[in-house]
């Protein structure tokens, strides 16, 4: 018996040594995996944080992207209404306005407009006195002549104006 008891105290002491390893091997493989736990907790906050700012610009985009849907439909009729007038422009009516003497202020005054979207050159800026709707107003002289006058003489012009309409258009904010 007191020989196997002491048999038995060696074997545990040396299964106590074991023991002792496992446990700090343990502990340190659980210290490891709180560590691990904790950078990716830590992941998680951030990739949680991103997909929370993601979530805020796709709702502010939406609602952009409505408000922008709104602005178009307001916008659409005049643009349908503009392409039908330039649609419906003939030769014979550029014909008609160059053969003016003195064509009507608002005349001048769109030709100068035409001139800007063809990036076409304008006259000196002077100041003058326009009557718009029976209404005087201070202004700036208009560059109908010579320069309105020159696009028009192009026998492209009518072609530009309707290529204008259909694409160009679509660069005016380039």
């Amino acid at each position: 018996g007191a020989q196997d008891v002491e048999a038995m105290k060696v074997v545990l002491a040396a299964e106590q040594v074991k023991l002792e390893e496992a446990t700090t091997n343990t502990n340190k493989m659980l210290e490891s995996l709180k560590q691990s736990s904790a950078e990716a907790q830590k992941e998680g906050d951030q990739v949680a944080g991103i997909k929370a700012k993601c979530e805020e610009d796709t709702a502010r985009i939406g609602e952009e992207k409505a408000s922008c849907a709104r602005d178009l439909a307001k916008a659409q009729p005049f643009v349908d209404q503009a392409n039908a007038a330039i649609d419906s422009i003939k030769p014979a009516h550029i014909g008609e306005i160059k053969k003016l003497a003195n064509p009507s202020d608002i005349i001048k005054l769109v030709f100068d407009c035409v001139l800007i979207l063809f990036n076409g050159p304008l006259a000196k800026i002077t100041p003058s006195n326009l009557t718009v709707a029976k209404t005087d107003i201070p202004l700036f002289e208009p560059s109908f002549k010579p320069q309105a006058l020159q696009m028009m003489s192009n026998p492209n012009f009518l072609n530009q104006l309707v290529e204008f309409g259909n694409t160009g258009k679509e660069s005016m904010n380039d």
